[in-house]
């Protein structure tokens, strides 16, 4: 019965992915007609998460690539209203839509996002993406797994509501507040990268399972349309970096399609003005926050819409005074290029990568715990019984 279970959140989405073929060969009315039932099901397929509890974590995980399907599927056939190119397969263009959120290899995408890159043979992208996960996942099941409950022990009481705060119990103005203490500290270091490997962990598996099956067994695409989902960290040195260099973009084009609606049929802006890029930016970082509200509450978990909301917002807002900073930066470094330009270029090389990767992590240090303890200290007073 519970195997049983497990089939129907898949068996919800096929469904949905059925009409979705059926309707991108239709007119827009046509798609108009089948929407109750493709979002329908989708949406069913979500609510049903919970049955997905053969995985720690794959009821969530499975809520949000709902909610990244329902978008991606809004994004083609009612935003973009995408058409099937005439070829020889339609059925394999179609395909290359539906298998496409990030709009990387599909038509009418500009150039620019489009990657030429040799492909590697079948076997070569096999045995790299099997030795990839294999590696990571062994550093987390036997390292970091074990080790990470024996040093921390962690308790409900370390993340209580009050160990949210922690620039504001700096102050000598806040003398009611507890005593920041060492283990806090380093608790808050700790999440503050672990959040982003659990993703990267789960994230990275799903696509590394999944372009093996279509590339190299099923052999519907080649081995080059499947990307890494991640970039390198080492990019990450800043919090815009952070999510445009290095984070996955699998929502990115399709909340771009819809805050474009917004943007030019709602508010009337000028397409590819600066109002609206700042805008659109921020509709998809709200977006994001929306999806991760809905996923933990239809999965069954913890869920805090204004600790979701205020993660994604806050980085948003963190993005646009980066823009600010560096604007102004540049502007100091045109006015010494003119008098000392080599001085001011290697101190500007030597010290950027650095300041930046401090600001990232001091960032994410402050934010973080304001996202997941509320979730980590219900999770925990439930089960340790407080």
């Amino acid at each position: 019965m519970l195997f049983l279970k497990c089939l129907i959140p898949p068996a919800l989405f096929a469904c949905s992915s059925a009409l979705f073929y059926v309707a991108i060969h239709l007119p827009y009315r046509g798609r108009l007609y089948l929407s109750p039932l493709l979002f329908g099901s989708a949406i069913l397929s979500l609510h049903t998460s919970p049955y997905l509890t053969w995985l720690t974590g794959m009821n969530v995980l499975w809520a949000l690539f709902a909610c990244v399907w329902i978008q991606h599927a809004a994004a083609v056939l009612y935003f973009d209203q995408l058409r099937v190119p005439q070829t020889a397969s339609p059925w394999l263009a179609t395909y290359k839509i539906w298998n496409d959120p990030q709009r990387r290899m599909s038509t009418g995408l500009p150039p620019r996002y489009k990657r030429s890159i040799s492909s590697p043979s079948r076997i070569s992208f096999t045995f790299h993406r099997l030795a990839k996960i294999t590696l990571c996942w062994a550093l987390q099941l036997f390292i970091i797994g074990p080790l990470v409950p024996l040093y921390f022990n962690f308790t409900a009481q370390d993340f209580a509501p009050s160990r949210k705060v922690f620039l504001r119990r700096l102050l000598p103005l806040h003398n009611n507040h507890h005593p920041i203490t060492l283990r806090e500290i380093q608790i808050r270091l700790f999440l503050s990268i672990y959040w982003i490997w659990i993703a990267y962990l789960m994230l990275d598996l799903c696509n590394a399972l999944l372009s093996i099956i279509f590339s190299v067994i099923l052999r519907l695409d080649t081995p080059n349309e499947w990307q890494p989902l991640f970039g390198s960290p080492l990019q990450a040195c800043s919090i815009r970096r952070f999510w445009t260099k290095f984070w996955h973009r699998l929502t990115v084009s399709c909340c771009a399609s819809s805050g474009t609606q917004v943007t030019r049929r709602l508010i009337g802006m000028t397409p590819g003005c600066r109002s609206e890029k700042i805008f659109v930016a921020f509709w998809t970082f709200l977006l994001s926050g929306l999806c991760h509200v809905i996923a933990d509450w239809q999965a069954g978990e913890p869920c805090h819409p204004h600790d979701d909301l205020l993660f994604f917002v806050a980085n948003f807002m963190a993005s646009a005074l980066e823009l600010l900073v560096v604007r102004r930066l540049e502007r100091v470094k045109g006015y010494r290029a003119d008098h000392d330009k080599d001085i001011w270029s290697v101190l500007l090389k030597t010290t950027n990568r650095v300041v930046g990767y401090v600001w990232v992590l001091g960032f994410f240090f402050w934010i973080t715990p304001k996202w997941q303890y509320p979730k980590l200290y219900a999770v925990l007073t439930q089960v340790q019984g407080y």
